[in-house]
């Protein structure tokens, strides 16, 4: 928003950023959401990530006639909520189906075994989606095993282990992902370790530092790309921020970028017509990745995989689901 106004703004309109904190509860989001069209005449709504929340907010705008975008939704299809509502994140599904094919396709990994906690419907969904995808893509799913308590993962291990499998996948928030990188090391297992997000967590390297190198993973975006709308956009970041940049920081600045660009294109703006001209658009240098929305709202947007090293984190391929 700051860097359109230093620009002119909107056709010579000054941009206003009004920010409300909903606290990811799904009804404040609700009221939050009427509250900023009703007394701040908002025409375009940005979500939070919470899935939920951002839901229930994209219903309100729906009803008031708001554009509502969702930049970091990733547990469900927001979008459902109304014609108004869109998504510029990969939904876990997504995300998990391009990691299977990239094991299979690119990596050349023929057998998989799946780990997951039992009591995260979250995880259970995923580890389903990646058993389906990599036998679509013709690998074989050779096992899959669930725990719950951390006294389990001896055993499993023992038994990732004897299945022969190439690769296992474990979807895990931050704390279980530096638990199973530390057993599946310790226990000797040679299979490569794919990842969902919750293995971007600096928590990961501070618990499982030795254990994670090699693990590879799912994230929309990395500071250590070497695009150049990458490096403008890390450079301007630390320079306002003093911090680094990450992903939902990426995301965020994406889809303010995205809607302002469609935006300037729109004759006469008003909500209705920018939800037109959104619907059928793109932002080819988006610093996560480039994406595209069709006439139905459905989103395509490269995916990017990432591999510990001993340093760091580097790129080891992307993707589009």
């Amino acid at each position: 928003i700051a860097q359109q106004n230093a620009r002119g703004g909107m056709n010579g309109r000054t941009l206003r950023l009004v920010v409300a904190d909903d606290e990811s509860r799904d009804e404040r989001a609700s009221r939050l959401a009427r509250r900023l069209v009703e007394r701040e005449s908002a025409m375009v709504l940005f979500g939070e990530p919470s899935s939920a929340a951002s839901e229930k907010a994209g219903t309100a705008a729906q009803r008031l006639g708001a554009v509502f975008v969702s930049p970091a939704s990733t547990g469900r299809d927001v979008t459902r909520a109304g014609d108004m509502v869109f998504r510029t994140a990969l939904l876990d599904v997504e995300q998990t189906a391009a990691l299977a094919r990239f094991a299979r396709q690119t990596l050349q990994k023929r057998r998989a075994a799946t780990v997951y906690r039992r009591s995260s419907l979250l995880h259970v969904g995923m580890a389903d989606e990646f058993g389906r995808s990599f036998r679509g893509a013709g690998g074989e799913l050779v096992l899959r095993e669930s725990y719950d308590e951390d006294a389990d993962l001896v055993r499993l291990v023992g038994r990732v282990r004897a299945s022969g499998a190439d690769a296992v996948y474990v979807p895990a928030d931050a704390a279980d992902a530096g638990r199973m990188a530390v057993a599946l090391r310790q226990g000797r297992v040679a299979a490569q370790v794919l990842g969902s997000d919750g293995w971007s967590s600096g928590e990961v390297r501070r618990f499982a530092q030795e254990a994670a190198v090699g693990v590879i993973f799912c994230d929309a975006f990395t500071y250590a790309s070497t695009r150049p709308e990458v490096e403008a956009f890390v450079t301007a970041f630390r320079e306002r921020y003093r911090a680094q940049p990450g992903t939902f920081a990426a995301l965020g600045h994406d889809a303010a970028r995205w809607v302002i660009q469609t935006a300037l294109r729109v004759r006469q703006l008003e909500a209705r017509t920018l939800r037109d001209a959104l619907a059928q658009s793109r932002l080819d240098d988006a610093v996560a990745g480039p994406f595209s929305v069709d006439a139905r709202r459905s989103l395509t947007r490269s995916m990017t995989f990432l591999r510990y090293t001993r340093d760091g984190v580097e790129i080891a391929g992307t993707q589009t689901p």
